[in-house]
């Protein structure tokens, strides 16, 4: 059995051998008696993670005790046995240990004093919160993967506290409680939850889509499934100090509500912002499979339209533009991907432009057209720009989320369209928008009112939002 990129192992002492990837897929075992590299590469992985022995290849009384201890610590049966679920948490361990001690010499490389580099590991160490009861939708905590690089990098970003979208307008629809999974469905939802172990708001997430029904049919479930698995991009540690299970935590966590998606503060992101809540809101499966492909070694995945699309390298170390990991990646690739000419001139998320637009002025807004063909790329079939109000409004009333781009202040912003509001009279009155910037004051131009709900949301005059109207994307 050759690898296929998809058996789950990010550390590369593991995944080099052919032995220990069929076991990573399910393929194979090792146990009592086994011989040969992919035994003495396990012994060497035990060793690393504090339980000393002779890395001979000989898999002996020694190395099954401390299989059996690893199993016993992370819930599984204690059969001495090496499977695919075993083997997953050697590897977890394994790249936490190897990011721990990049991190170490990070932080010796950035001059940090011993007491911060000895409060930075109380931080790490610190124990998890207790588990909910229950899935709460009141979930206040935070984002904790960059938690052991404060020092270094911005610090954790703060989940805007904010109720997620209503159930009925969600991609892949609440069916309510609908009883246990079956169990093909079991199994996966089980390899989910190993993957986020110890990430309690991420495992909250995960209870809340169970608990709405949007796991029990359709691809979203085995698309977290195979991220879950999947072999991640090992510069994402390297040049990023990003734990790469921090990335499928941060997806399911945009799943459950995706008002969590920012757009990158002094970047001109907001086309890419609105792409990846819209996406979310109509399409959560696809969103997880393409942030999978871009995130996997080849960083690169193919899209629906048969394009691809391809993270740039200098997205991955993180940035001052307070998004999450996946944030910055998926619209740092999607900014790329839209920017004319990039077969030529990479998008540069550092200085947030392309060599070619950056040297005629600068501009890296993404205009009207690009992103509709961007747009029809990532989605699938057919879509159109238009100006015209009325096909907005058709478009609404069909039920589909509109991605619209304004006038705004001086120059122009894309935000999205969540809701028409009618008077008595049947005709419309008011609009309820989403702005990619996670949150709006709603000081300046257009003339628009904060809502309640926040996490970005506003209302606006039905009147202000003809007048400022440029441009949306709808199906054609």
């Amino acid at each position: 059995m050759s690898d296929n990129g998809n058996t789950g192992l990010g550390s590369p002492e593991l995944a080099a051998d052919e032995t220990l990837r069929q076991v990573a897929g399910g393929a194979a075992t090792l146990a009592k008696g086994s011989r040969g590299e992919g035994v003495r590469i396990l012994q060497q992985a035990l060793t690393t993670l504090g339980t000393p022995m002779t890395a001979d290849g000989s898999f002996g009384p020694k190395t099954g005790a401390a299989i059996s201890a690893l199993q016993a610590a992370e819930g599984l049966p204690q059969t001495g046995v090496v499977d695919a679920a075993t083997l997953a948490a050697l590897d977890k361990r394994l790249t936490q240990k190897s990011a721990s001690s990049l991190h170490d010499a990070m932080a010796k490389a950035a001059g940090l004093s011993p007491d911060q580099v000895a409060a930075m590991k109380q931080n790490t160490q610190a124990a998890a919160p207790a588990a909910p009861a229950a899935p709460s939708r009141n979930d206040v905590a935070f984002f904790t993967d960059s938690k052991d690089l404060q020092g270094l990098t911005p610090g954790a970003v703060a989940d805007p506290d904010t109720p997620p979208p209503a159930a009925d307008s969600v991609g892949d629809k609440a069916a309510g409680a609908q009883g246990a999974l079956p169990a093909d469905r079991s199994a996966l939802f089980d390899e989910v939850r190993r993957a986020i172990s110890g990430d309690e708001p991420a495992l909250a997430a995960l209870d809340r889509l169970l608990a709405s029904g949007r796991l029990h049919a359709g691809a979203l479930l085995p698309n977290l499934a195979a991220m879950a698995r999947g072999r991640r991009d090992p510069k994402l540690v390297l040049e990023g100090g990003i734990d790469p299970h921090a990335l499928l935590a941060q997806a399911i966590r945009h799943v459950d509500n995706p008002l969590r998606v920012k757009q990158g503060a002094g970047h001109g992101t907001c086309g890419a912002g609105t792409m990846m809540y819209v996406m979310l809101r109509l399409d959560p499966a696809e969103f997880v499979r393409i942030l999978d492909g871009i995130t996997q070694e080849t960083s690169q995945v193919n899209l629906r339209s048969g394009r691809t699309l391809k993270m740039p390298r200098n997205a991955i170390p993180r940035d001052e533009s307070g998004r999450v990991d996946i944030d910055r990646l998926l619209q740092s690739a999607l900014m790329n991907h839209a920017t004319a000419m990039s077969w030529i001139f990479d998008y540069d998320n550092p200085n947030d432009n392309d060599s070619f637009w950056a040297a005629i002025g600068g501009d890296t807004r993404v205009p009207l057209g690009n992103f509709t063909s961007l747009f029809q790329d990532v989605m699938g079939g057919s879509y159109a720009s238009v100006s015209s109000v009325d096909d907005v409004l058709k478009a609404m009333g069909a039920g589909e989320k509109v991605p619209v781009i304004m006038k705004w202040g001086t120059g122009y912003h894309w935000v999205s369209v969540e809701k028409i509001e009618r008077g008595g009279d049947g005709k419309p009155a008011s609009v309820i928008l989403r702005n990619p910037w996670g949150r709006d004051s709603c000081a300046g131009l257009p003339p628009r009112t904060v809502v309640p709900e926040g996490g970005g949301r506003f209302r606006m005059k039905y009147a202000d939002f003809v007048e400022n109207l440029h441009g949306a994307t709808i199906k054609g």
